[in-house]
């Protein structure tokens, strides 16, 4: 965030976006997140030119047609300064926020928290990642508080919404499943031939050309074909949240969460396929996916944005590529500048490496006992200042209402003394009205948001302690949505890596506050993280 109070210069195009979660939400509605932006924009002399508005649209989702249709303008410079009433109208997913607040940047657009008086200082900087950190906590907690009922209801093997497989019905009393005879002749037939080594296109071909449909009434295709091969339910067996089904950015991507956390009922739905010709299909699918998806993984480049060479200050970027005859997986950063030709020699580097070395770095110099109470202090000192400051803008509303109120009883004494009628004066009085009513609203917005500003040191340690959990496991999914509250940038040199964290701390040599580093040589690293060989032979030469 930039210091509001220096931006506005010639540029004045600015745009709103507003988003709305919920149909019985009333607080935060877009005529609200509207008028409050709108009022903004008056005061800082901005013009609005266009608003952006999602309906019952979640945050913790980036795929919003409103929202996605403002990124695009603002490619095309259609807008200097971007108006949101709070930051988690924006996004409440911290890997999306990071994301487009940098394509909005990279766009020279502005983003503006109205209610939210983040100023660019280190201290706001660190205040905006835990208001974000706070606001994808609240949908977590949510979807967690959700997830309690669903429970419930698959400990009794009850059908949790949607459309029933293929082949089940779903009782409207009890709302278990129930087999359909008509639809499990299908299955049946689908199981039988595959178990027999028939492939999926032939059985597709007699499928399709029997007349056979879908649970949709439609022609079957592969998809559908796998998954009715692999749903456990044809055998008997309910199970529930086996998937987490969207990925961390919000897109469709399910994966399997650890066995600990499914509900498995043996039994729980009746069988339509018998358990040895069930298990015959999954060894023969296994067989079959091992063989064609090999070097399929994807790899997660924690440092993504963050990185940069030190030699000719560009960009890095992920690379990873299958090396020697043992085909082993090979990640690194790379400079942008030595991969277009722009006669950058920095040699690429490990990823393991740095990624290892920055988490190692974060986890020791910030997530102590000491740095948890060193954070809330400064927090809530920022806190102090910005309720100082709010204060003071209290006070000029005050003399500007009380200015406002003797414009308004000087009008009504000139028009008795001259004996005129009201309505000579009607449109200064409604324009005296209209500028009190603002006024007022600007005075109620200040001393709401002033009611409980202090950040608590239970808030900061336990949004501090999910961070460091991750950083111990190395779950880099979950690392990479936090990593840009706490790391401002990380470079690359010849011979050396250099750290540099969003927190300051005093220099006495200097006798000034300096932004926390940390820097070790390539070498150092390489002793520290490099794993065993195992006969690969593929690296090339001149990378670490």
């Amino acid at each position: 965030m930039t210091n509001i109070n220096s931006l506005y210069k010639e540029d004045t195009r600015a745009v709103i976006y507003t988003r709305f979660s919920s149909h019985n939400q009333r607080e935060e509605s877009n005529e609200a997140q509207i008028r409050a932006c709108t009022e903004f924009a008056t005061i800082k002399g901005l013009h609005i030119v266009d608003i952006y508005s999602d309906s019952a649209k979640s945050g913790t989702n980036a795929d919003r047609e409103a929202f996605q249709r403002m990124i695009k303008d603002s490619e095309e410079h259609k807008f200097k300064y971007l108006l949101v009433h709070k930051l988690d109208r924006f996004a409440r997913d911290k890997y999306d926020s990071v994301v487009y607040k940098r394509k909005l940047k990279m766009n020279g657009v502005t983003l503006i928290s109205v209610s939210e008086n983040l100023d660019g200082s280190p201290e706001s900087l660190i205040l905006e990642g835990l208001l974000e950190s706070m606001a994808q906590y609240y949908s977590v907690n949510l979807a967690r508080e959700v997830m309690k009922g669903m429970k419930e209801s698959a400990y009794d093997c009850k059908h949790l919404g949607g459309i029933p497989p293929l082949g089940y019905d779903v009782d409207p009393e009890t709302h278990k499943y129930v087999i359909n005879e008509n639809e499990a002749k299908i299955v049946k037939i689908i199981f039988e031939k595959y178990a027999h080594d028939v492939g999926y296109n032939q059985i597709l071909s007699y499928l399709n050309g029997m007349g056979y449909r879908t649970k949709r009434g439609k022609l079957f295709g592969k998809n559908s074909l796998y998954s009715i091969l692999q749903n456990e339910k044809y055998a008997g067996k309910y199970i529930f949240n086996k998937k987490l089904e969207k990925s961390v950015s919000g897109k469709r991507n399910p994966t399997l969460k650890p066995k600990d956390e499914w509900i498995v009922i043996d039994g729980g739905v009746p069988a339509i396929i018998d358990q040895q010709t069930f298990d015959i299909v999954q060894f023969k699918m296994k067989n079959n996916r091992d063989k064609a998806g090999m070097y399929k993984a994807r790899e997660i480049y924690l440092l993504s944005g963050l990185i940069i060479c030190g030699e000719c200050g560009e960009g890095m970027y992920g690379n990873t590529r299958i090396c020697g005859r043992n085909k082993s997986r090979y990640s690194s950063y790379r400079c942008y500048g030595g991969a277009n030709k722009r006669g950058c020699k920095n040699k690429e580097i490990r990823r393991e490496y740095v990624d290892n070395y920055v988490l190692d770095e974060l986890y020791e110099k910030l997530f102590s006992n000491y740095s948890i109470q060193k954070l809330t202090a400064m927090l809530n000192e920022y806190n102090n200042k910005i309720a100082s400051e709010a204060d003071g803008e209290l006070k000029r509303i005050e003399k500007a209402l009380e200015e406002n109120q003797r414009k308004i009883s000087n009008i009504f004494s000139f028009i008795m003394d001259k004996g005129l009628s009201a309505d000579i004066a009607q449109a200064d009085l409604m324009r005296l009205d209209e500028e009190k009513k603002l006024l007022e609203r600007q005075r109620k917005e200040i001393e709401d948001k002033n009611t409980s500003n202090a950040i608590s040191e239970a808030i900061v340690k336990e949004l501090i302690e999910r961070s460091s959990e991750f950083i111990k496991t190395r779950k880099l999914s979950e690392c990479r949505n936090f990593i840009t509250s706490y790391i401002d940038k990380v470079t690359v040199y010849e011979n050396k890596v250099e750290v540099i964290f969003r927190f300051k701390t005093f220099n006495s040599d200097t006798g000034e506050f300096e932004a926390m580093k940390s820097e070790a040589t390539r070498k150092s690293l390489i002793k520290k993280y490099k794993l065993p060989r195992k006969g690969f032979h593929g690296a090339e030469k001149g990378q670490d």
